[in-house]
């Protein structure tokens, strides 16, 4: 147990960590940013480090959450292999907390399944 723990120490000096968390954050922002700007239902995009959340709206103006339009997203990503869960206190929220030890390919691959279903979505309702 004292190994593993001196492993684990050891693997926290030789990566910088919170560069990485700072990059995955970015990279994964970027990508919501660039749905908010095509997307009506993105109602805002906010990040923390590694931890990013989107926000579903029906409407800009008014920021009605779009409950609805946020479980199919869920759904329809699940379907395709990518596990998500809605939150916040309306339901309208997806999270995002990876791994730090996530590549960046398997990032931009999650990324493409949200978008897609973030368009999908969006050119139903619109």
């Amino acid at each position: 147990a004292i190994a593993a723990a001196h492993a684990v120490l050891d693997r926290f000096e030789q990566t910088d960590l919170l560069a990485r968390a700072e990059s995955i954050g970015a990279r994964i922002e970027a990508r919501m940013r660039e749905w908010a700007a095509s997307s009506s239902l993105v109602g805002e995009v906010r990040r923390l480090g590694a931890m990013i959340a989107i926000e579903l709206v029906k409407d800009q103006a008014t920021k009605e959450p779009a409950k609805e339009e946020t479980a199919a997203i869920v759904r329809r990503a699940c379907e395709r292999g990518l596990i998500l869960m809605p939150a916040g206190t309306f339901g309208n929220v997806i999270r995002i907390l990876v791994p730090l030890v996530v590549s960046d390919a398997e990032i931009d691959e999650g990324l493409d399944v949200l978008g897609a279903c973030v368009a999908e979505l969006h050119a139903q309702v619109v």
